[in-house]
């Protein structure tokens, strides 16, 4: 079946809010979650691994575990990004100053290919990013310069071992000091594909004008989500029925 964004975007936010999500967070969730499918990144088969888990748990934040002036590290606390992203490159941001590079190490998370978009809606602040995480045996890496809208998105094959569930991030104003100052901390091999940001943007408009596909049991679930805050709105009326 094929739905509209605007659509996707009711049903994911009250969906993640059935979910356990606060207003900040799932409105964020979502939108990571509409950017990724519309731009060909398999925005969908991400988000059913994220429920497996999600729908299973609280809603859990990462925790700042060490600190400097150039330098984080978070523990995600076996959280998905759809949760702790947005804080973690918030953080990042906040270090940043004129000229000037930071970088943030986010341990124990998953999901992490939906930082995608928390990092294109950042560098139209005017910041430059690059991310890397392993992702089975290959190694992952985003590119985006300040001020534009899409990212390269880069699989390389691995040069050292890389934590899983870990995700690193330097950013500052200009990609080029960003690239220089932080190549060595970069654990990657030999280029394997690049996914660019012409293609990501040919996708985006097939999405725009005609639909995006989404998997009708897929729809179901979301429907059997956003069902848990009817029945919660509903319970609540009849509760303050006699005030």
């Amino acid at each position: 079946m094929k739905v509209s964004k605007n659509e996707l975007m009711a049903s994911l936010k009250k969906a993640f809010e059935g979910l356990g999500f606060h207003p900040g967070d799932y409105y964020d969730a979502a939108d990571m979650v509409v950017w990724l499918e519309t731009h060909g990144l398999d925005g969908f088969d991400r988000l059913q691994a994220a429920l497996a888990y999600l729908n299973t748990t609280g809603p859990t934040h990462a925790e700042l575990i060490e600190e400097d002036n150039s330098y984080s590290v978070l523990d995600g606390n076996d959280s998905s990004i759809l949760l702790c992203g947005s804080e973690a490159i918030d953080l990042l941001s906040a270090q940043i100053m004129e000229g000037s590079a930071a970088g943030l190490q986010l341990n124990n998370c998953y999901n992490r290919t939906f930082i995608l978009q928390r990092l294109v809606k950042a560098a139209q602040r005017d910041l430059a990013f690059i991310a890397y995480w392993r992702q089975d045996a290959c190694c992952i890496k985003v590119s985006i310069a300040a001020g534009t809208d899409l990212p390269e998105h880069q699989t390389f094959s691995m040069a050292e071992e890389v934590d899983p569930q870990s995700l690193t991030v330097f950013a500052g104003t200009d990609l080029a000091i960003v690239e220089q100052q932080f190549s060595e901390q970069i654990a990657i091999g030999e280029l394997i594909e690049t996914y660019s940001a012409a293609e990501m943007s040919i996708c985006y408009q097939d999405s725009v004008e005609q639909g995006i596909e989404i998997d009708e049991v897929l729809w179901s679930t979301l429907e059997g989500l956003v069902e848990r805050i009817l029945v919660e709105s509903t319970e609540s009326s009849r509760a303050g029925a006699g005030d």
